[in-house]
């Protein structure tokens, strides 16, 4: 009778659980889903670089357009905590209901973006020649590296003008908005990465072109949209530039800048380090990495849906100080990430070979790449939690733990990836990746109830 009585408690109390979440995990779906479906856009592009490369005559242009955008993503995603603390800041804002802050925080965001997109054209040539030193792929993959390079660099004011769009949106929950801007960017450069490589002849410089045309017309598309966020131009508060330069103003914004740029150049240093490690083993190697970055990115941007709906749910409930709605947002969309994950792990298992054989035809190539493949299906497990966690930690603007988090995983990867490289080749620098993914999100997950706390 005991034992009835105590089932009967605990199928009430899940129950109870269950109906208490059941409008989070609808305010999840709805953001996630949309957000999932225009993110596999993202590495869609990449997809399609690697694809038209690999099927030119050499592996290293996959491997020069590899280095390249790599290389480039250490520069551009270590900006973008222009997004990540926009939502955040943003969201806040929202959930308190103080629209002046909403308008104030876009204005330094954008102050800070045009000085850092100058910033990218400016620093491209001492980047391309540190690059060059401290990298050990061949000369061929090198020179491709410093192409793709030298002409992207053009890209960068549109593309972190670009993640403080994104980053707004975001944080109004506005993901329609956000699903047309990603869209919009990915696949204008898409069409025009096939128009100039297979049209035109061109091979990396063709891809580079792409992106740059692709990022200054969803610039375009951005404006209308923040526009169509917060009401006509007429009707936002007047631009303060000398307020909204203030460094006092700044320090905020600033400080969350410098945690999250800590953390971020460390993640892509990280992926890059995966790169230089398979390069030192040949070409072939490289570019299998490579092809395994590609699937990476489709797994790692499907589950940035449940982080991003994270990040808007938790900053809201964060500004509006509702300890028990952040509670549930924590609960419910990191439920859902796990499930996902664990069905993804299953898709690549079955689908991964041919996924492999769609992007490159290269025999060495393909044979390298097989090796790659289990430790990418293992990986939608082991890194769930940390993209989850991110989200979680963004939406309460929590950047200082995120980074001391990457800092100490990063301390364990590195070493873990030299000897791992040392003792079992490829297998093991993708061993010592899936660590670095699964460290970064135990110990952010060791530290959530610093988030509660900013909701007391």
């Amino acid at each position: 009778m005991n034992t009835s009585l105590q089932i009967s408690t605990f199928w009430a109390r899940w129950q109870k659980k269950f109906r208490a979440g059941q409008a989070t995990r609808a305010a999840v779906w709805a953001i996630a889903l949309p957000v999932m479906l225009a993110n596999v856009t993202v590495p869609f592009v990449g997809m399609v670089d690697t694809a038209v490369m690999g099927h030119l005559d050499h592996a290293h242009y996959i491997g020069g357009v590899a280095m390249g955008s790599f290389i480039f993503s250490l520069i551009t995603t270590t900006f973008g905590f222009q997004r990540m603390a926009t939502t955040g800041l943003i969201a806040q804002a929202a959930g308190a209901g103080q629209k002046d802050v909403i308008f104030m925080t876009l204005y330094r965001a954008v102050v800070i973006a045009l000085g850092l997109g100058l910033g990218i054209i400016a620093f491209s040539v001492p980047v391309i020649a540190l690059a060059r030193l401290a990298l050990t792929a061949s000369q061929a993959v090198l020179a491709g590296m410093e192409t793709y390079i030298s002409i992207l660099a053009w890209a960068g004011p549109a593309i972190c003008l670009n993640m403080v769009g994104l980053g707004l949106m975001f944080g109004l929950q506005k993901v329609r908005y956000c699903m047309v801007q990603l869209v919009v960017i990915n696949s204008v450069n898409i069409v025009a990465n096939l128009a100039f490589v297979f049209g035109l002849g061109m091979k990396i410089e063709g891809v580079a072109f792409a992106s740059v045309l692709a990022q200054y017309v969803g610039l375009g598309v951005s404006i209308l949209l923040v526009r169509a966020c917060l009401g006509p131009f007429r009707q936002w508060r007047p631009v303060i530039w000398a307020e909204a330069a203030a460094l006092g103003a700044l320090s905020r914004y600033a400080a969350l800048g410098r945690d999250l740029t800590i953390r971020t150049l460390c993640i892509i240093l990280g992926e890059v380090m995966v790169l230089n490690a398979s390069a030192g083993l040949g070409d072939e190697v490289i570019a299998a990495s490579q092809l395994g970055f590609v699937i990476f990115g489709l797994m790692a941007y499907s589950l940035d849906g449940f982080a991003h709906a994270a990040e808007a749910l938790v900053g809201t409930a964060v500004g509006k100080r509702d300890l028990k709605a952040l509670r549930i947002a924590i609960r419910e969309s990191t439920i859902l990430a796990l499930m996902t994950a664990a069905m993804m792990t299953a898709v690549i298992f079955m689908f991964g070979p041919a996924f492999m054989r769609v992007l490159t035809s290269i025999p060495e190539v393909l044979a390298e790449a097989e090796t790659v493949l289990f430790w990418l299906a293992v990986m939608p497990v082991t890194s769930v939690l940390a993209f989850q966690m991110d989200g979680v930690f963004i939406g309460a603007t929590k950047a200082r733990i995120m980074r001391n988090a990457m800092v100490v995983s990063m301390a364990v990867f590195v070493p873990v990836l030299v000897l791992g490289k040392f003792w079992a080749g490829l297998d093991g620098i993708w061993i010592a990746f899936n660590i670095l993914l699964a460290l970064r999100g135990l110990t952010l997950w060791l530290k959530v109830r610093d988030v509660h706390a900013e909701a007391r």
